[in-house]
């Protein structure tokens, strides 16, 4: 519990310290449920002291007993704050003003808007930094508030009916400090982006580029013990698969080929500097979607309803199901799990990953939405060139922002 993990900045011990101090001292209840052992799903439920109407109170978190309950306990306040603070910091600016940045153009959603008539849009200021070519951004609410298309500011004249199924909230993270918050927030940023992009390539577009495959001979140990755990919770095997995209910055996809949910091939993804940390992520990720399913009954339902959703859109519903056929098999190549880099101090982290993107073309903007008086903090990451296409694996009808040969 002392040990500090990758990418954070204290020991499980006095992170969830933090964070049980911020609820009490707003006066908030936690609950929680575990499903699954040693590898789970932990759900922590908040119960406010005053009318939470219109709040989220759940989150979930992952992994082995601790780290999944701490996960949980974060990823509940993240729930609850972050569509709150991304209305507090959404304004009104003129809508060819933000349309017309360089940073939108080719945005597939805001082409879906601009044959709207609209004068105002509600948008989020984010300041330049040094891996953004000293270019602030004004970044459409709805993109990254998925409630803000239904309840759009005052004065907000924008038509969202085409667009709004672009909405999703990826890049909004939890953390002790807004350094750790942010690396957290830009890495689901990329992950989600990287995993659209494989989903994208390999499902709707049947690209001819390979599908990589992780030797599992090759993992370290302890990622493979990780490994042995998850296949043991599940009673089946899992794939690892790299579905790093161009942003040099490592994602990994888990997969259990013998199980589903309502038909649905679920996944885990997971991304980070450290590859090893990443394929944890991903594997854990995949328990906590099965084990949460058993759990908990309406998951399932939820998962058939996305079923449901795409029953009449074939091509998406392939995505959506993820089934590898043979086709798709006969392209797998066994790769190597790729060797940690040194750790970084995080402060040396997030320039890196700034600079990453930025120089994969694919520049991002981070933001500090809230922060407790004990450094507990809400981090907001946008890359405006991220590929939504994930938004698939939920039922989402949406096609891929690019094109993949």
């Amino acid at each position: 519990m002392k040990t500090i993990a990758p990418e954070r900045s204290l020991s499980l011990y006095d992170a969830e310290r933090a964070i049980d101090q911020h609820f009490s001292d707003e006066g908030i209840q936690v609950t929680l449920q575990r499903y699954g052992s040693p590898l789970s799903s932990t759900v922590a439920t908040l119960h406010f002291p005053y009318d939470s109407c219109g709040m989220e109170d759940v989150g979930c978190g992952k992994g082995y007993e601790a780290e999944a309950r701490v996960g949980a306990k974060y990823e509940a306040y993240e729930h609850a704050m972050g569509p709150l603070q991304l209305r507090h910091y959404s304004a009104l600016h003129g809508f060819d003003l933000v349309a017309s940045q360089p940073a939108l153009q080719h945005v597939l959603p805001m082409q879906m808007l601009q044959r709207a008539d609209a004068s105002q849009i509600g948008a989020l200021t984010f300041e330049a930094h040094e891996a953004s070519a000293g270019v602030g951004l004004l970044y459409p609410a709805f993109l990254i508030n998925h409630r803000y298309a239904q309840e759009s500011i005052p004065g907000d004249d924008v038509d969202y009916a085409a667009a709004r199924r672009y909405s999703c909230g990826t890049g909004v993270a939890a953390g002790v400090g807004f350094t750790e918050a942010a690396i957290h927030a830009a890495s689901e940023v990329i992950e989600r982006h990287g995993i659209g992009r494989f989903i994208a390539q390999h499902f709707f577009y049947d690209s001819k580029a390979p599908i990589k495959k992780i030797d599992h001979a090759s993992m370290p140990e302890a990622l493979m013990n990780t490994l042995r755990d998850a296949e043991i919770a599940l009673g089946a095997s899992i794939e690892v698969f790299d579905a790093t995209s161009q942003i040099p910055y490592p994602v990994f996809i888990a997969y259990c080929p013998d199980r589903t949910i309502a038909d649905i091939h679920v996944i885990g993804g997971g991304c980070s500097l450290y590859p090893s940390h990443a394929a944890a992520r991903a594997i854990k990720e995949l328990v906590q979607q099965y084990k949460v399913a058993e759990g908990v009954e309406h998951v399932t339902q939820e998962w058939a309803h996305s079923n449901n959703n795409l029953a009449r859109h074939p091509r998406l519903l392939r995505c959506l199901r993820m089934a590898f056929d043979a086709r798709q098999r006969a392209k797998m190549l066994a790769c190597r799990m790729p060797e940690d880099p040194e750790p970084m101090p995080l402060d040396q982290h997030l320039s890196h990953l700034k600079r990453t993107c930025f120089n994969a073309g694919h520049p991002l903007w981070l933001k500090e939405l809230h922060a407790s008086a004990n450094r507990v903090s809400l981090a907001c990451a946008v890359m405006p060139k991220m590929e939504r296409f994930s938004i698939v694996s939920l039922g989402g009808k949406v096609v891929p922002c690019y094109q993949y040969a």
